[in-house]
């Protein structure tokens, strides 16, 4: 412990974690003081001389292997964070040196969204800036009244007789009407940002050999777990982990592979490969995966070039991991996948098997049972030497692991949230994960709610099991302190299943928490955007802005509106005046919304919004304070404003 503490005081802050050098000693250290753990593990609590093959036996090589399996996949993504890669710098150059526009089609494959979902893409889209393209709507439902939008708004409309293969067959059917060099494609949630076409273009003029340039996926709105836990302010989206670390770590080792939207594609390449793969139902992981293998790359461009609708609710949230849970687990079985596709070097073939959604859900149901199993049966996971031992062997390791992932990551990551939104996604995600693997194909694709088509509720199927866990748990440590009632007949594992045990408590608190959907404030998102206007003879500044309406700041230190007041007001970049009425007034702001907009302005409230100006994300971890507080408070029934 001495010694790791000593490193990553001394030694951390002369490394740099865009150095790859650098990161592989974060990374090969942690794997080193692993493999001491796993040694000693096996050596002195798995096979310590004499044994009885009874269950207490095989109950202790069960754990250990679990441990195996935890342990390759941590190998496995510190091997990926070991090497990054930044592409700045080549599309700032790639951009300069434009000579050509080719053609592009910009695709928005469509289910059931509603048009408040929809219409933002579509404006997005027809807003980006770039001299040769079109935007094609692609309806899957077959709606005369979105025929009818598409041609209000002068973009083109196409559908098929049928939904086979649902997104691939949707966008494979597109692909026979248009004929652009290349394709962007936006889920029907997804608003592209004026510059996409312009910094991803230039990677295709200059590069024959790449067939896809993914970017990351940004949301404008709060997903489930910020939202339920009222993190919105200090914790980012539950994605950003993978887009803005895992993913160019990944393109480093030439592993980066398409997520379906926010990327724009080679045409000639789908062709050669015979279109998008619908052998599963992830066709953006097959789609790399099968152009490899024509010697076609995916590149990552780690910039924010479009932002989106994340799930709004507990519901959407499993509903869409649940999708990626099943598709890759397909992976497995079908001729396009990393164990079968032709081509692939054996780097490739690990860094691409989703190996991620079998091993995840075990070991973290394994986390959850084994001091209940321990606390209600006697066995103990291990044949158990000394207190000392944890201290000198799994600390240390839990402690590097916790320190190297939060660094490498670059704070997109704290041990007790991440590790809780894990075990709440593996009570949804474990029975998928059984039923893929006995069924793999035939469940039907499904398109995540959101928009007006999303509920919120309470997830009760969650939350039931969640609380017989604690009962479970607290009972065990309360049944075994009572000398005539106790179970465990040793005590020595004893107060390190308390300290297990109690930490399994706080995990299912936060759980029991995330269950729980907050309340929607507010039907639109609001962006901070800081713009000084003239209203009334009065300096004031527009605070924030959303589709229905706006909050204005205002020094003039006495009301200048009343609630209920109906006015006029000129916004940067909106054509005309706005209406608006005062919903709530103060001596330093008031609060407006929006009435009778124009088509034509709601279109440019729009654009001026969504389009790449303005953002309302957290970045990072801000804080570990705010956190917690805001943490304790949420589980008290409040929240810190």
């Amino acid at each position: 412990m001495l010694f790791i503490i000593a490193f990553w005081l001394l030694v951390k802050p002369f490394l740099d974690k865009e150095h790859n050098a650098h990161r592989a000693i974060v990374a090969v250290f942690a794997v080193v003081i692993g493999i001491r753990y796993l040694l000693w593990r096996y050596f002195y609590t798995v096979t310590p001389g004499e044994k009885n093959f009874d269950i207490g036996y095989f109950w202790v090589l069960f754990v250990f292997s679990v441990e195996v399996l935890a342990f390759v996949e941590v190998v496995i993504f510190l091997l990926i964070m070991s090497r990054t890669n930044e592409r700045h710098k080549e599309a700032d150059h790639y951009q300069k040196d434009l000579f050509r526009f080719p053609s592009v089609d910009v695709f928005i494959p469509t289910y059931n969204e509603e048009i408040d979902v929809l219409e933002k893409t579509i404006i997005g889209a027809k807003n980006i800036d770039y001299p040769n393209f079109k935007v094609w709507v692609l309806d899957d439902t077959r709606r005369q009244w979105l025929k009818e939008h598409c041609a209000e708004k002068g973009v083109g409309y196409l559908t098929r007789p049928d939904n086979r293969h649902a997104k691939a067959g949707n966008m494979n059917s597109a692909l026979k009407h248009t004929s652009g060099e290349l394709f962007a494609i936006f889920d029907a949630d997804f608003i592209p940002a004026k510059n996409f076409l312009m910094r991803t273009i230039g990677f295709f003029i200059h590069n024959d050999d790449i067939g896809i340039v993914q970017t990351p996926q940004h949301f404008f709105n709060k997903d489930p777990i910020q939202s339920n836990l009222y993190l919105s302010k200090v914790w980012p989206d539950e994605q950003r982990l993978f887009f803005d670390a895992m993913a160019p770590c990944r393109d480093s080792w030439n592993a980066a592979f398409c997520c379906g939207s926010c990327s724009i594609i080679r045409r000639e390449a789908i062709e050669k490969a015979g279109g998008i793969p619908t052998s599963s139902i992830t066709e953006d992981l097959l789609t790399t995966l099968t152009l490899l293998t024509f010697n076609y790359r995916t590149i990552y461009l780690n910039e924010k070039l479009s932002q989106g609708m994340s799930s709004e609710s507990v519901e959407g949230f499993f509903v869409q991991r649940a999708r990626w849970c099943q598709g890759g687990i397909q992976c497995f079985f079908v001729k396009e996948g990393p164990l079968r596709a032709k081509g692939l070097s054996p780097l490739q073939r690990l860094l691409f098997a989703p190996y991620g959604w079998l091993v995840q859900p075990i070991t973290r149901f394994m986390l959850l049972m084994t001091p209940i199993v321990y606390l209600w049966t006697g066995l103990s996971p291990m044949y158990f030497i000394h207190i000392g031992d944890i201290l000198f062997y799994q600390l240390p390791m839990l402690l590097l692991f916790v320190l190297a992932i939060r660094w490498l990551a670059s704070n997109r990551y704290i041990p007790l949230i991440s590790t809780a939104v894990g075990v709440f996604s593996m009570f949804r995600m474990l029975p998928v994960v059984v039923a893929s693997i006995i069924k793999p194909f035939g469940v039907p694709f499904k398109v995540t709610p959101k928009g007006s088509g999303s509920d919120t509720g309470t997830d009760y199927y969650i939350l039931y099991i969640v609380l017989t866990l604690i009962f479970l748990t607290l009972a065990g440590i309360m049944i075994n302190l009572v000398p005539e009632y106790q179970i465990l007949t040793t005590k020595q594992f004893f107060p390190y299943a308390i300290g297990w045990a109690t930490f399994n408590i706080l995990l299912l608190g936060i759980c029991a928490l995330i269950c729980i959907d907050a309340p929607r404030k507010r039907l639109e998102e609001r962006f901070p955007i800081e713009e000084e206007i003239d209203f009334r003879g009065h300096k004031v500044v527009i605070e924030d802005l959303s589709l229905g309406g706006c909050k204005i700041r205002h020094g003039a230190g006495e009301r200048i509106v009343q609630r209920g007041d109906i006015a006029d007001i000129h916004i940067p970049d909106i054509s005309g005046l706005l209406s608006m009425e005062i919903i709530n007034s103060n001596k330093a702001a008031f609060m407006v919304k929006f009435i009778n907009t124009s088509s034509e302005q709601r279109d440019e409230i729009i654009a001026k919004l969504f389009t790449g100006k303005y953002n309302n994300q957290v970045a990072g971890v801000q804080h570990i304070y705010s956190v917690i507080s805001q943490l304790f408070l949420r589980a008290f029934g409040k929240e810190m404003e």
